[in-house]
């Protein structure tokens, strides 16, 4: 979906007729505290025959009861539906769709550096700036608006300097080094489940103590630099065979060129609940800390992975998984997340290697057998 600058679509934010039916949302406890808000642009944006009277009352900027705290947190799930709505993609994902253009929506959730917030500085003008990684590496998106649409307090000390914040909005144009972006709204993307809100992203990550095939890790028990050096002589397949055997999978599929998984079962296990899981395997051909240009050819290679309708994604490698990497990987998953809940499993090398032991795989412990069997 293409949006150009004034001729913005009208999602529509819910199911019904019923203007002042509350509003149904996969995940209920997913809300957008926004501290940024283009009123003019959000009312372009959605469905306003279907808003509640108080919410287009305050988006109008009537005289409403209220009104900053509808504009920072009722808005904000319209918003949320309407993205979900529109399947509104991440900066990476629009690259690889070739798609990074003017009039394109898009969210980011991340470090950005905030400017213009200072007391001294008497122009209207803000922004927002971040630098990118692949596919977009040496370029960096810079978010412009004004301050007249700040709609808390809270905005001005939460907004300034190093941060992170949520961002959905439009590209407005696109130069050889800059993105540059308007926003529909900025703020925090959290989780509310009964004590204090946390980001949102934070609940999209599994650990290896959450998998029940993953029970018999000796997480005590750490690799020397040099012990950690037999992973080189584990080849992926190794590593594919076991995992499928913990998986209960009656084969082991083959390598092609096109694939978007190297495994895909529905037999994970995760706190005790079945799930289906699509597996990216990295073996020791390239022995170093996974990097966004390690994954395929045209490095797209989690971008196909979050193609495949799955509950868990999981990225193994035989080294370290960059940072790069993981924020591509959770991106990915919290777009997805707008849509069908999803969570992120990393299987580093550290993992690998105590899963491999766990099970009589770790070449030092098949020497040893090997050497036991021959007495």
């Amino acid at each position: 979906m293409t949006v150009m600058p004034g001729a913005h679509p009208a999602f529509e934010p819910y199911e019904g007729n019923d203007a002042n039916e509350a509003c149904p949302r996969a995940h209920d406890s997913r809300q957008l505290a926004t501290y940024y808000l283009s009123r003019d642009r959000v009312l372009g944006l959605l469905q306003v025959d279907r808003l509640p009277a108080h919410v287009l009352a305050a988006l109008q900027g009537q005289d409403v009861s209220m009104a900053t705290s509808v504009l920072s947190n009722a808005v904000g799930q319209y918003l949320v539906d309407a993205i979900a709505h529109g399947n509104v993609k991440t900066l990476p994902q629009l690259a690889f769709e070739t798609r990074v253009q003017a009039g394109v929506p898009f969210i980011y959730d991340g470090h950005v550096c905030g400017r213009g917030f200072a007391e001294r500085n008497r122009t209207p003008h803000l922004s927002l700036s971040a630098k990118l990684d692949e596919p977009l590496a040496g370029k960096q998106l810079v978010v412009e608006f004004s301050k007249g649409n700040l709609v808390n307090d809270t905005a001005w000390t939460r907004m300034k300097g190093a941060t992170r914040l949520f961002v959905f909005g439009y590209i407005a144009d696109v130069y050889a080094t800059t993105i540059r972006a308007v926003p529909y709204a900025i703020g925090d993307l959290v989780e509310r489940t009964g004590g204090l809100p946390v980001p949102f992203v934070q609940g999209l990550e599994l650990r290896p103590e959450d998998i029940d095939q993953f029970a018999g890790l000796d997480e005590r028990w750490t690799p020397s630099a040099s012990e950690f050096s037999a992973m080189r002589g584990v080849p992926e397949q190794s590593v594919k065979e076991l995992l499928c055997r913990l998986l209960g999978e009656p084969s082991i599929p083959n390598d092609w060129g096109g694939e978007e998984s190297d495994v895909l079962s529905a037999n994970l296990g995760v706190n005790g609940r079945r799930q289906t899981a699509a597996f990216l395997l990295k073996g020791p051909s390239r022995f170093h800390q996974m990097k966004p240009t390690d994954l395929g050819r045209n490095g797209d290679q989690l971008y196909r992975l979050f193609n495949i309708p799955a509950d868990v994604f999981v990225i193994q490698h035989c080294h370290n998984i960059g940072a790069a990497v993981r924020k591509q990987a959770l991106a990915f998953a919290l777009q997805r997340s707008f849509i069908a809940p999803c969570r992120v499993l990393f299987v580093d090398g550290m993992t690998t290697a105590r899963l491999l032991r766990a099970h009589g795989e770790w070449p030092a412990e098949q020497a040893r057998q090997r050497r036991r069997t021959r007495a």
